[in-house]
């Protein structure tokens, strides 16, 4: 099981919900995006995020799955739920996707707005933005950076255009793909993730898509350091996608 966390924060991310899949008898790796991790949480490195950078953590990942059992699944948050649906619609060998609050459009904006931003903030100077502009640097996660550069949104955008394109054209290539979304996402637009999901199944996939009820709103379900994650309420749900490919079970 390959695990890939969201922008500006790292690994840890999955410091309870990676053991969980363990417990449970996957393999489990969880990858670091380049540029995240930095002990310095205000490092103006993420800025450099390139889309090719992402491509190539995403291969050689995969690579690497490949050798550690008899079949592959795909999660990731956020951007890494992007990396995820990118590599269920390009990428053989995956038995399983699930990719959680993919970021297909920013904020609740449009997708066609969401693009525009996005192709000036690839043009105009970096800017950094603070995921809690009351809380800055004591935002948690604490071991994630507390502020976002928009060029490494843009440089994520890229890759969700190429896969928003691409599932109008054909279907994807993973065996099935179970795509989450936290309802009223605060942080991405759940709309042009239900539509992704929709060109799949016109193509015959098997793809579904599910709203995630938690309370507060919140865009991160997963770290057990987010003071708004509720793990209690959204794991079930999330380790439930890996029994059929584990156990045999039906999936949801």
């Amino acid at each position: 099981m390959l695990l890939f966390h969201g922008l500006t924060n790292n690994p840890a991310q999955f410091a309870e919900f990676g053991p969980a899949l363990r417990e449970r008898g996957a393999n489990v790796l969880a990858i670091r995006l380049p540029h995240h991790g930095e002990s310095d949480r205000l490092t103006k490195k993420l800025a450099a995020l390139k889309s090719a950078e992402l491509m190539q953590t995403l291969d050689d990942a995969l690579d690497i799955a490949a050798m550690l059992g008899e079949r592959v699944a795909v999660m990731g948050h956020s951007t890494g739920g992007t990396l995820a649906a990118f590599a269920a619609q390009f990428r053989n060998g995956i038995s399983l996707a699930v990719p959680v609050c993919p970021g297909f459009a920013v904020l609740r904006f449009s997708r066609p707005l969401s693009r525009a931003i996005m192709f000036g903030a690839r043009i105009v100077p970096n800017v950094h933005i603070w995921w809690d502009p009351d809380l800055r640097e004591r935002f948690r996660p604490a071991a994630a950076y507390p502020r976002f550069p928009t060029r490494a949104v843009a440089a994520v955008m890229r890759i969700a255009d190429a896969t928003y394109r691409a599932a109008r054209r054909r279907a994807p290539l993973a065996r099935k793909i179970r795509a989450v979304v936290v309802a009223r996402d605060p942080a991405v637009n759940n709309l042009a993730t239900r539509r992704l999901v929709d060109r799949w199944r016109a193509h015959g996939a098997d793809a579904t898509y599910e709203e995630l009820i938690v309370e507060p709103l919140n865009h991160d379900p997963f770290d057990p350091d987010s003071p708004r994650a509720r793990t209690e309420k959204s794991y079930p749900t999330l380790l439930a996608f890996f029994d059929e490919l584990l156990h045999g079970d039906s999936l949801r």
